[in-house]
């Protein structure tokens, strides 16, 4: 279903983020759509209930960015690549557990997970996140991730974090799934400043993307804590 098509906002200046949601049960799409006419910088121009309808909207309403349901059991690769070929970035929605599915998802082009259970805002923020080409992780599911994903840290990145103590601190925040606006406010910096953190952090560790920096943050953490353990023990 198409609902709208104007593309500025309401002072007429800044564009607004166009945003086409895909899920099979309606309770779930009336809540998107609630929770996003309450943004003016956002702008739902189009929802359907399955993937082909999904695809047709998308190459019509050329969202920014598709929230794309995301089930148990469910083989959305295809339907992910698709999308991201058509030009519209991909946050999924689902539940923890998701397991292979969901790797299949990020490694198809998907660029954003976020629990049905978050919070408005932190929807709303995840879909701003991605829209500008962030990658967004809930913490929850970082932890799964990093059990299932191969060559996780990039060959000669180390398993400690050879970093300053505020990229350690940008990082870990990446770690429990913040955005770059959530990171700038939590430590009091600006977006540009922790976007730069970030990006050196990469450099340093050779690592690809925030996916990366997280489960290599949860993995150097937990490498810690065992190694403080064994001390304890000896």
């Amino acid at each position: 279903m198409s609902i709208g098509a104007e593309r500025t906002g309401s002072a007429g200046l800044e564009p607004r983020v166009r945003v086409l949601i895909c899920d099979e049960h309606e309770v779930l799409r009336h809540g998107l759509r609630t929770v996003l006419g309450r943004e003016p910088d956002l702008l739902l121009v189009a929802e359907a209930g399955d993937g082909d309808t999904a695809l047709e909207l998308a190459r019509t309403q050329r969202p920014d960015v598709t929230m794309l349901g995301l089930r148990r059991g469910e083989v959305v690769e295809d339907l992910v690549r698709a999308l991201s070929e058509i030009g519209t970035r991909v946050v999924l929605l689902g539940e923890a557990g998701a397991g292979s599915d969901l790797l299949d998802a990020l490694r198809a082009g998907a660029q954003g997970y976020v629990q049905t259970t978050a919070s408005p805002e932190r929807l709303v923020e995840g879909v701003r996140a991605v829209a500008q080409g962030e990658t967004v992780l809930d913490a929850a599911v970082t932890g799964e991730l990093l059990h299932r994903l191969d060559g996780t840290t990039a060959q000669g990145a180390t398993d400690e974090l050879p970093l300053t103590e505020r990229q350690q601190a940008v990082s870990r925040l990446v770690a429990e799934g913040l955005t770059n606006a959530e990171i700038a406010e939590r430590l009091q910096l600006s977006r540009a400043t922790v976007k730069g953190h970030i990006t050196v952090a990469l450099r340093r560790l050779g690592l690809r993307d925030r996916t990366q920096l997280a489960i290599h943050v949860h993995r150097t953490l937990r490498h810690m804590e065992g190694t403080e353990e064994d001390s304890l023990s000896s």
